[in-house]
């Protein structure tokens, strides 16, 4: 087995690995201070051999337990289905005192009713034999949050890589302005749903100091804001002048 849950009570993943406190394992977990369920890192998803869903090496947290992929896993799953989701479940997790017993993979047909104790992990539709299409763009990921400087480039989008899909991000120009929006937020993203993908949807919030003291929405693209994106988000309009700097900080 390729899966090790971190702490239990029972040995899950083999010789130990699953409940010694072990330096690697405490350090890892000191990044997961939220009970909420969130992929953390690597556990990419792609069409393996037949009907297998091949996910790669990495890390996720569910319901407050470490559970790292130290191989790629191969996992069977139905035929002939359209968009279903593949989830990852722990077994005991949810008890009283909690003590995971074992680890499990399931499929619903939607995202309306996730199974408890679970991580989402991918989306794939296939025929009677192969996984014909995979993804992981409606994945809740990361944990915490991080800060950082992007530059526009003028352009009318320009998407900024974070590794991982956040929930919230905030951003602002460095500089006084007159006539640009100075600060924006994205929507939010809580995972396990649907990106957004249109500007209909954006609801993106400025704040103008530049001798007009007041609050205003986009209107469209033009007027800028920002747009969380599978890995990241993306700047649009005023939020994306050429050459300026913009700080930001985004929540997973």
């Amino acid at each position: 087995m390729a899966i090790e849950v971190f702490p239990t009570a029972n040995d899950i993943g083999g010789s130990g690995t699953g409940r010694t406190a072990t330096e690697e394992n405490m350090v890892q977990t000191l990044d997961r201070f939220s009970a909420q369920s969130s992929i953390l890192s690597g556990m990419v998803p792609s069409a393996g051999t037949g009907l297998a869903v091949d996910v790669a090496a990495g890390r996720c947290q569910i319901d407050g337990y470490l559970v790292r992929f130290t191989a790629t896993e191969a996992v069977t799953v139905t035929a002939s289905l359209t968009d279903y989701y593949l989830w990852l479940q722990l077994t005991g997790a949810g008890d009283s005192p909690p003590a995971v017993t074992a680890t499990a993979w399931v499929e619903t047909a939607d995202l309306t009713s996730p199974p408890a104790n679970a991580a989402l992990v991918a989306k794939f539709t296939t025929s009677g034999s192969a996984v014909t299409d995979i993804g992981d763009d409606e994945r809740r990921e990361g944990a915490g949050h991080r800060a950082g400087i992007y530059t526009g480039n003028a352009s009318a989008t320009q998407d900024i890589d974070l590794g991982a899909t956040p929930a919230l991000v905030q951003a602002r120009h460095f500089s006084d302005v007159s006539t640009s929006f100075r600060w924006s937020q994205s929507n939010i993203f809580p995972g396990n749903q649907t990106l957004e993908s249109t500007i209909i949807n954006l609801t993106a919030q400025y704040y103008n100091p530049g001798g007009q003291d007041k609050i205003e929405w986009a209107d469209d693209k033009d007027d800028g804001g920002l747009m969380i994106i599978k890995d990241g988000f993306q700047a649009r309009g005023e939020l994306n002048t050429n050459s300026a700097e913009y700080s930001y900080i985004a929540w997973f």
